[in-house]
């Protein structure tokens, strides 16, 4: 390619991003239901594109650590989720519904659709019942009969169906849910009040639900960290022939440079243009490292708009985007993972990459601080580019991805990766990253199991006043959203 060509090039990826800029400035002064619904349905049937991919080169490993369920246990549960293939809430409904069998907790997912993870789940014995609307769900309850309905960000016919069952119900609360309305919020009060515990993944969470929430549920809501099944760090010959397999994908060299690793999706709530520039502009001063992005497009203005920016850039070949992946493939040929998100309740992809030792840069969301603490002396926590975390809004998102260029985080992160740099390349020659002792998943289980029993049993003792609503009274002190 001439000189003038790639100049010509560079040109247009600038208006693009120019372009894609725009376009996501005005969707974020939509209304998220409008944004959700039916502008993100719009530019994918538009803008859609075939995106590489990197499949899993051995067994399943999902299916490698779970337990194959043959016997019931003594107590009956339901796991009623969304779709289990999207996002991390599917993986860790996978693995209480893999794990809890060995508390003596016979599981039933109920979920919203088929899926891979549906047919993964029923190959090892897990009954699985998917439903579509509050007749099906209410059918399903009503011949399942269990002790306990736990809930994980399940769809509103679902959340009806489980509050109106007469059954115990536990309520995990997986997000900072920045896009609720006050009625939204006036719904999850009235959920909670119906419910014997609430389960949020981390601290944050728990903290920012207490916010939205009045002052009589707060007792209701415990912690239960998030965990994710630990896998072994790669040895030489594995992390080589990982990376060979991403190269051939990509169609790129890695060389020396250090890989870091962005599994997420394509999606506002991920930043990944934000990412992308604040990297590109740490390496294009010649920083030895590379960006692998691996997930879903959930939002294709937020992909051609990162795609744009990269290939803006004079580094564009330091930064590189696949399709949804396989994980353990991607993390034995990474050296540090990077998520830059404005977001998360617990994010289960930089759980899975600290169990295979790999170092982490993280903006401060809900369990990163927790995951950081973990490898204190090699992973880095850097600000939210939004602000402070526990003050997250949907305004502040907007504002920080229209600025995805010069983002107040920026230069920090730009310091984290010279600084995980410098560490993975003193431990190559040195000696290997040191293993974590434990993944979290064995406690993770043993306290989702301890509250489900509690929960089945109905302690603590209850008043017997349980109104339909929540007065104004003790809605009173709820932010307005």
């Amino acid at each position: 390619m001439t000189a003038s060509s790639r100049s010509a090039r560079v040109v247009v990826a600038r208006l693009s991003a120019v372009l894609f800029g725009i376009v996501t400035g005005a969707t974020g002064l939509l209304p998220p239901r409008i944004r959700y619904g039916y502008v993100h349905r719009l530019t994918r049937g538009v803008l859609r594109t075939t995106l590489p991919a990197v499949r899993a080169d051995g067994p399943d490993t999902a299916t490698a650590v779970a337990t194959h369920v043959t016997r019931p246990g003594t107590l009956s549960c339901v796991l009623a989720v969304d779709a289990l293939d999207t996002g991390g809430i599917g993986s860790v409904v996978e693995v209480l519904a893999t794990r809890l069998p060995a508390r003596g907790i016979t599981p039933t997912v109920v979920c919203f659709g088929e899926g891979i993870r549906v047919q993964r789940l029923r190959g090892l014995g897990i009954d699985v019942r998917p439903v579509s609307d509050l007749a099906s769900a209410r059918a399903v309850f009503d011949e399942l009969r269990p002790h306990v309905i736990q809930l994980h960000s399940a769809p509103s016919f679902l959340e009806v169906a489980a509050s109106t069952s007469q059954v115990p119900l536990v309520v995990v609360l997986h997000n900072t849910e920045i896009h609720f309305s006050r009625a939204r919020w006036q719904r999850v009060a009235e959920l909670l009040w119906r419910s014997e515990f609430s389960i949020a993944v981390s601290d944050l969470v728990r903290s920012f639900h207490l916010e939205h929430l009045p002052g009589v549920l707060h007792s209701r809501v415990v912690v239960v960290p998030n965990a994710a099944p630990g896998q072994p760090a790669p040895d030489q010959h594995r992390r080589q022939a990982s990376r060979e397999i991403l190269e051939t994908a990509l169609d790129c060299r890695f060389n020396d440079d250090v890989i870091f690793l962005c599994l997420a999706r394509y999606d506002a709530q991920k930043n990944i243009a934000g990412t992308v520039a604040s990297f590109l502009a740490c390496v294009s001063a010649g920083v030895p490292a590379q960006l692998v992005v691996a997930g879903e497009p959930s939002d294709w203005v937020e992909f051609h708009r990162s795609d744009a920016i990269r290939r803006a850039s004079r580094s564009a070949d330091r930064v590189h985007f696949l399709a949804a992946s396989d994980p353990p493939t991607l993390l034995a040929g990474a050296d540090a993972f990077l998520l830059n998100s404005f977001f998360e309740g617990w994010p289960v992809a930089a759980t899975e990459a600290w169990t295979t030792g790999l170092p982490l840069v993280l903006s401060d969301v809900g369990g990163a601080r927790e995951l950081v603490e973990r490898d204190p002396g090699r992973s880095i926590l850097i600000s939210n580019a939004t602000g402070e975390a526990s003050g997250v809004t949907d305004t502040r998102v907007e504002r920080a991805r229209r600025r995805a260029r010069h983002q107040s985080n920026s230069p920090e992160l730009g310091d984290a990766i010279r600084s995980v740099v410098g560490t993975v390349r003193r431990e190559r020659v040195e000696s290997p990253a040191s293993q974590p002792a434990a993944d979290g998943v064995a406690v993770m289980i043993s306290e989702h199991a301890q509250v489900l029993r509690d929960a089945a049993q109905r302690r603590p003792p209850r008043g017997t006043t349980r109104p339909g609503r929540l007065s104004d009274g003790e809605m009173k002190g709820t932010v307005t959203t």
